[in-house]
């Protein structure tokens, strides 16, 4: 049984964080510090990115070679880190970029190994990477199956009888339409296919807008999509972030938001603004019966605890219903 989806089946609204490891060479402790602040929140679950190979060139006797490298390595140590210090369930992102089916199956051996039960299957994030998806694993929904035949005790070296891997599977899901697909019925198309091949849940790219979610939930449940569907959200705090996250994630932001980080005279004052709007769209999620929030902190907990204390009071956190 997947832990996210029995964190989930609590009946009261849920909040869960994710996290980045810092660059290569970068220290974790910054990190760490924020999941120390989020673990008042008292999360369903806290996942870490991985981030895909990319490539750079080093050379070898005066001939330049292009060898892998991960500009954010450290999933899996940021992942026992994280569980060992809050008690947390944690999920580690698998990503097909750069991979193998090989590969996966021994990443997934090994955080299974380590004592996760759940993983987060994803293609991968091509902005990081100068590689592509292997023939074998081309996209997410491969990825859920390599985890499936695990959970079945099938294994790449044709043992089928081997221990069943019991991994809970979470899937990415796009309101908005992944920007590779060409239009939102091939994308739900992709979702259902992802859920079909054994996917337990599904969270969402960032979205700012519940109408958008609430229609994505009813156009998944008309697909045969029946698992817990997670809405993403990010609090947008600066012009700058106004400015790169719709190119950069393939969302829209409201004008609404827009206008109100735009009119703001202060850093402090665009700050708030896109606080208290965040705020707004966390308890209209849960209205549209989202049955938790993820938020994408980027590592960071001030904003998200912020708005969470918009949304519950002051220290206040509606994810244990007790004074934090």
């Amino acid at each position: 049984m997947s832990a996210v989806v029995s964190a989930l089946g609590s009946g009261r609204p849920r909040v869960s964080f994710e996290l980045v490891p810092p660059v290569r060479g970068g220290d974790p402790a910054a990190v760490l510090s924020a999941v120390d602040a989020l673990m008042a929140a008292d999360p369903a679950f806290i996942s870490v990115t991985d981030h895909p190979c990319g490539r750079y060139w080093k050379d070898e006797g005066g001939v330049p070679v292009a060898a892998p490298t991960r500009g954010k390595p450290g999933t899996l140590g940021l992942c026992v880190a994280v569980r060992e210090r809050s008690g947390a369930v944690v999920v580690p992102h698998v990503v097909c970029i750069g991979n193998d089916r090989f590969r996966a199956e021994d990443e997934f051996i090994d955080l299974r190994y380590a004592g996760f039960g759940d993983v987060f299957a994803v293609r991968g994030d091509e902005r990081y990477s100068a590689l592509s998806p292997g023939a074998e694993l081309p996209g997410a929904v491969d990825l859920v199956r390599l985890a499936s035949e695990l959970n079945r005790g099938h294994y790449c070296s044709g043992r089928e009888d081997g221990l069943p891997a019991g991994l809970g599977v979470g899937v990415a899901g796009y309101p908005e339409k992944h920007p590779c697909s060409p239009n939102p019925e091939a994308d739900m198309d992709a979702l259902a296919r992802k859920v079909g091949a054994g996917a337990h849940w599904v969270l969402t790219q960032m979205l700012f807008d519940a109408g958008l979610y609430r229609d994505y939930v009813e156009r998944a449940r008309a697909a045969g999509v029946t698992v817990p569907v997670i809405p993403g959200v990010k609090a947008l705090t600066s012009l700058r972030s106004l400015r790169s996250v719709p190119g950069a994630f393939h969302v829209t932001v409201p004008r609404e938001l827009a206008t109100a980080l735009e009119e703001a005279r202060t850093p402090a004052a665009e700050r708030d603004a896109g606080i208290r709007f965040a705020s707004r769209l966390v308890e209209s999620l849960y209205l549209a019966g989202a049955p938790c929030v993820h938020f994408f902190t980027m590592g960071r907990a001030e904003d998200t605890l912020r708005t969470l204390d918009l949304v519950y009071g002051a220290g206040r956190r509606k994810g244990n219903g007790h004074e934090s």
